[in-house]
């Protein structure tokens, strides 16, 4: 069964949504410079249903259920999203630290990041730069989708404040 570590509210994880997020301890992901690096460890509460329970009342007005971690277990994120929508209203993420899409989760998620922690290296904003860093970077490896039903739709550039200035500053000029 996952466990987390703490949660926090927050704005910038689900785009136009409120999060409630859930750190999810025990991480298998071993990224290098990991910005959070005690959630390698078997540490924290157990999120079961009281746990559960316990932060949806306490976060009435969140809109999203954020699941931040839990790759050692995604039968347990599959137990966690069923729980959230059927007790709640809120929607559910989750972030992976994985390259790829586990497709089993899909019905069962509103959003999924996916994409391990890579440092950024260089100038953030210039080419040539390594996919790397956060949601906001242009050349990022991580991914943001929307689910609906079995399909996934990519909304990355969500997290952008100029999705089209940002690409166009890259483009050679002939």
């Amino acid at each position: 069964m996952l466990k987390f570590y703490d949660t926090a509210v927050t704005f910038s994880e689900f785009p136009d949504e409120i999060a409630i997020c859930a750190n999810i301890t025990n991480c298998p992901c071993n990224c290098d410079n990991c910005s959070e690096p005690w959630l390698k460890d078997d540490i924290g509460e157990v999120l079961d249903e009281e746990a559960i329970q316990k932060l949806l009342n306490e976060h009435k007005d969140c809109s999203v259920f954020g699941i931040m971690g839990g790759d050692s277990d995604q039968g347990d994120i599959i137990r966690i999203a069923d729980y959230i929508h059927s007790h709640s209203n809120l929607k559910v993420g989750f972030y992976s630290g994985r390259d790829y899409i586990n497709i089993q989760l899909v019905p069962h998620l509103d959003y999924y990041k996916i994409g391990r922690w890579i440092t950024p290296v260089g100038e953030v904003d210039k080419w040539p730069l390594t996919t790397c860093g956060p949601l906001q970077f242009p050349f990022t490896n991580q991914i943001y989708f929307q689910c609906i039903g079995d399909k996934l739709i990519n909304c990355s550039h969500l997290f952008r404040k100029n999705p089209i200035h940002d690409l166009q500053r890259y483009v050679i000029a002939q």
